[in-house]
């Protein structure tokens, strides 16, 4: 295997460890507010070539649900990462029923090596946010 085959292997390793890091707060989470939250994993291709979805989904057994997800996009000209926080919000018609808690801007770099660090940092600051939010979530539903 030579140094471009190596590079090759660096983003699907990459994704897999931000898909296991987060897979490890969702338990985390359910075991802390177990029964009361159900969670899941999902991975998706996005809408365009060289785009791909993944996070976790909390559900909240109250008919919402709460949503981490990290998008990455590669192009010929560059690569990006977004990441956000999210819930059903059905009376938020104007989003489509969704409210976001935490939108973690869009990370341009020109190459691997910027970019990997970029994916790190966003799945950092998702998996800071993920608890006191389903925290807030969770007492709002009890009190109500």
């Amino acid at each position: 295997m030579d140094a471009a085959d190596r590079d090759a292997q660096r983003l699907p390793v990459a994704l897999w460890s931000a898909a296991g890091r987060l897979r490890k707060t969702a338990y985390e989470l359910f075991l802390e507010h177990q029964p009361h939250i159900g969670w899941r994993e999902f991975v998706s291709y996005g809408a365009t070539p060289g785009m791909q979805v993944l996070g976790v989904t909390l559900d909240l057994r109250d008919g919402r649900a709460m949503f981490c997800g990290l998008t990455v996009r590669m192009s010929p000209e560059a690569f990006s990462v977004e990441a956000d926080i999210g819930v059903d919000a059905p009376e938020d018609e104007e989003n489509g029923g969704y409210r976001y808690l935490l939108e973690i801007p869009e990370a341009f770099a020109g190459s691997l090596d910027e970019y990997l660090p970029l994916i790190e940092s966003q799945v950092d600051q998702l998996i800071e946010a993920a608890p006191p939010f389903l925290r807030e979530l969770r007492s709002g539903a009890s009190q109500g």
